[in-house]
């Protein structure tokens, strides 16, 4: 039993105490850290295997604070409009504007589509790093989870297309 816990139960009793070393458990368990691989992002779409091979950002369906990007196995050449001609799995990330490290959550999600099925899996779970943004690209990495058909993870980085 941790010092801080055996003084909690010395204080307050043992109700309390469990309830406290629960509650502390589950901020570790929850906040515990979600490794993003310092390799080129790479894993599962639809239960197929799926490696990083070009991105691009959408300047009509990015926002203010978010960048919309299409992310392909392929290598496309950016901004051509070439993107639309794959017929692979993507990746399409929100990514913020701003460098830092984020967690998904209802604000902040990833999707995995399916070219196949026409579906759209949504990640709320993980993590996406942001280390640079400059005037015509941005990098970073993420680690994406919806389930074990569909997560990718690794390093990323996206030509960002003018409007």
């Amino acid at each position: 039993m941790s010092h801080l816990v055996r003084a909690v139960f010395l204080r307050v009793g043992f109700a309390q105490a469990v309830g406290f070393a629960l509650a502390v458990g589950l901020a570790v368990g929850c906040g515990g850290s979600i490794e993003i691989s310092n390799a080129p992002m790479s894993g599962f779409i639809g239960g197929t295997a799926w490696s990083f091979g070009s991105a691009e950002t959408n300047a009509f369906l990015s926002s203010s604070d978010q960048f919309f990007v299409d992310a392909y196995a392929e290598a496309v050449t950016p901004c051509t409009g070439a993107g639309s001609a794959v017929q692979g799995n993507r990746l399409i990330m929100n990514v913020p504007r701003q460098t830092g490290d984020y967690l998904l959550g209802s604000g902040l999600n990833e999707t995995f589509y399916v070219q196949s099925t026409g579906f759209n899996y949504v990640a709320t779970q993980g993590r996406i790093v942001v280390s640079q943004v400059t005037g015509t690209m941005l990098s970073g990495g993420g680690h994406f989870i919806f389930d074990g058909d569909n997560q990718v993870n690794g390093l990323f980085q996206a030509q960002i297309c003018p409007p």
